[in-house]
Formats: structure tokens, sequence, C-alpha cells
């Protein structure tokens, strides 16, 4: 029978600094076609610079790209809309939209990465309906801090905050909370730092998925209707500081 020498790594903190999300609010609305565009009104190229930071290397990490759109419809309407990435259609639905109230539309791209080009298109049933408003943020979903040991004892997620957070036009927002993984099942659903005896980061989900992008609305998008705010959207609660200590078995690094 094998016999296993138990031992602990250093306690370690994974910092995690991520990058303000990039506004604009046109001063004149633009009035939205009543048939698809060839462009979309609404892109931009992931830059180096766009990513998140760590505090130290890992093993895995993937990468969500958030796109915001958001207008206004004068006769009640149906908006349409399409995201693309690189070129190609990655998702594209409808909704429906009250006369006189804001949309809102999160475009969510999972696996993104430094030269995509992440679009959305919008168009709609009537002629006097607008955009006035877009945003993007790149986050960061599955985690898994080293390939070899897998097993943290404890993972205890010490920092949280919600992103993205969005400044310009009349906004409101709703929050949606982390999902720590272990052995690629949730273990907690959190919107608030917490202490975690043990987690096992397999190859999957690792530690933790955020929530819309990953869990939900993965490659596909939210939408929301409101007589008064625009933006009206929803943030990722979201880690900044996870401190942890890894087991490892004789044989592993």
């Amino acid at each position: 029978m094998t016999r296993l020498n138990p031992a602990f790594t250093s306690l370690k903190t994974l910092s995690i600094t991520y990058q303000s999300a990039k506004e604009t609010l046109l001063s004149t609305p633009e009035t939205l076609p009543t048939s698809e565009p060839a462009t979309p009104q609404i892109g931009y190229t992931v830059a180096e610079s766009d990513f998140p930071t760590f505090s130290f290397q890992l093993y895995q990490r993937i990468f969500v790209g958030v796109v915001v759109g958001a207008g206004k419809v004068t006769t009640a309407a149906t908006i349409s809309y399409r995201m693309k990435k690189n070129g190609s259609s990655v998702y594209n639905s409808t909704l429906s939209v009250s006369a006189n109230y804001y949309y809102t539309i999160m475009a969510f791209f999972l696996d993104v990465k430094a030269g995509d080009v992440l679009e959305l298109a919008l168009w709609s049933s009537q002629s006097d309906s607008s955009w006035d408003y877009k945003a993007f943020q790149v986050q960061v979903t599955r985690i898994i801090p080293f390939n070899k040991p897998r097993l943290l004892m404890p993972c205890n997620f010490k920092a949280m905050i919600s992103q993205p957070a969005l400044s310009l036009g009349n906004q409101s927002f709703s929050l949606q909370n982390l999902l720590t993984q272990h052995l690629d099942q949730t273990l907690f659903s959190i919107s608030a730092a917490k202490d975690i005896e043990v987690i096992y980061a397999k190859d999957t989900y690792g530690i933790f998925r955020i929530n819309y992008g990953d869990n939900s609305y993965s490659n596909s998008a939210a939408t929301r209707t409101s007589s008064s705010y625009r933006p009206y959207y929803y943030r990722n609660v979201i880690p900044t500081s996870i401190v942890m200590r890894a087991l490892r078995t004789e044989g592993q690094p």
C-alpha cells in the first residue's frame, strides 16, 4: 500500500484587479433601422489592457466579454438584436418594449481572447426607436489556481465586488451571486465574503463561476426594460481576494 505524506503549501493570496468598464453615452440618440444593419452599431476589439490582472500566474482562467447596448422606443416596438464574434453570429433574439420605455441588452461572450471583435447589432419594428448607450468589460471565471495540487484547504473568498459598475445614464442594477465550485458542482451561491474549508478544483469549472455570462446566458443575452432606467442592467458578484492553501501528497510538486 502506498504511504501518503500530506503536506500543505504556503498560504497564498490571489488578488484580482478588474479594469473599469468602457462606457459611451451619445449626446444625440441614433435611430434604429427597421432591418438588420450590415454593420453592427456597437463593437469592441478586445485588447490586452481590457483583461483583469492577477497577483500570481494561474493554471487556468477563462474570460467573459460583456457588451451592453441600451436605448428607448417611442411607439411600442419589438427590438431585434444579434451578437457577433469575429464576424460570425453567436446568438440572436428579440424583446418587446412598451411605448416610451427604455431597453437594455447585455450580451455575454464566453471565452474571449485578445484580438477578438465583439459586436451587437440592433434594429426595430418601428422607425422611431433609438439607441444611445454602450459599454464593455472583461470578467474572469473558472479559475484553477494550480495544476497540482488541486485540493485547497481552505479556499477563502475574502473580498468581493460587483461588476460592471456602470456610471453613465440614469442607471440601475440587480446583483447576481457568485457560484463557488467543488468537484465541478456548485457549492455555495455567495454575495459577500465567505470562508470555505475545502474546495477541489476540477478541470471544467475550477473554484468559481460567474453567474451571468457563464452559469446563465453563456454566449447569449439578458434583456430588461424600464420606464425610468437606462442602462437597467445586471452586475455579477466577483472576487478580488482569495486566500488559499493547497494540500499535496507524496509525488506532487
